[in-house]
């Protein structure tokens, strides 16, 4: 089993991006290598259940990212969480994953060997929940708040109005993270959440690859809609 550290929030070690966060947790454990969340960190998040064609865009937007020196970020979900880390890990890039319990115990159990890969390349795992703790379902709600605010950009890939990824998107709106959705082009019906966040202006709208890189790279580009722009 590897070994569980923790980081208090006036240690050095303490990601800056929570620093200075009123509602960040005093206290952080993590396997691997917490520098991982002092690059660029994107979240890439979408829905546990996506098809196919969404699954393989996260995990394109994952090893892309990985290649421009971004971290990539989420909560180890099945699905598209899951696809973006994968991505990353092929791309011999930096991955973050952040847990909703104790990281005595990974969850999902599926997911393990992912687990290992992203520490093993220098990523990290992190909860605000120390060893032992039981799982709890208000526990995941908070694992998506830690994720926005580790965050420099949040990515929706694929979304349901009602769905759980929505949190995600919901506390980078409230802590000002830019938020970006995938939409799709040529006449294809976009995820509904998706859909939702671009129509109500708190989101861009991000289509191809030079929009992904418009995102990441400047912060102008993901607050376009926000004025009513396209």
């Amino acid at each position: 089993m590897w070994e569980i550290k923790s980081c208090k929030k006036t240690d050095v070690c303490y990601p800056k991006s929570l620093r200075d966060m009123a509602s960040a947790p005093e206290v952080l454990y993590y396997v691997g290598d917490i520098s991982a969340c002092e690059n660029v960190v994107v979240a890439v998040v979408g829905r546990r259940d996506a098809d196919e064609r969404y699954l393989q865009i996260a995990r394109r937007i994952g090893e892309m990212l990985a290649k421009k020196g971004c971290t990539v970020l989420n909560g180890l979900a099945v699905g598209c969480d899951a696809k973006a880390l994968e991505g990353a890990v092929v791309a011999k890039g930096k991955a973050v994953a952040v847990m909703p319990g104790g990281l005595d115990e990974i969850y999902p159990k599926s997911n393990q060997k992912l687990a290992e890969q992203i520490v093993a390349q220098g990523g990290c795992l992190i909860s605000e929940y120390p060893s032992g703790t039981k799982l709890q379902r208000y526990m995941f709600v908070q694992r998506d708040r830690i994720q926005a605010m580790l965050s420099n950009k949040v990515l929706i890939v694929d979304a349901n109005k009602d769905g759980g990824t929505m949190h995600t998107a919901e506390y980078a709106v409230k802590y000002e993270r830019p938020l970006g959705c995938f939409m799709e082009t040529g006449g294809k019906e976009s995820p509904s959440g998706n859909q939702f966040l671009i129509d109500s202006h708190k989101a861009s709208a991000v289509r191809d690859t030079e929009g992904l890189m418009k995102f990441v790279e400047q912060p102008e580009y993901a607050q376009m809609t926000l004025f009513g722009a396209g």
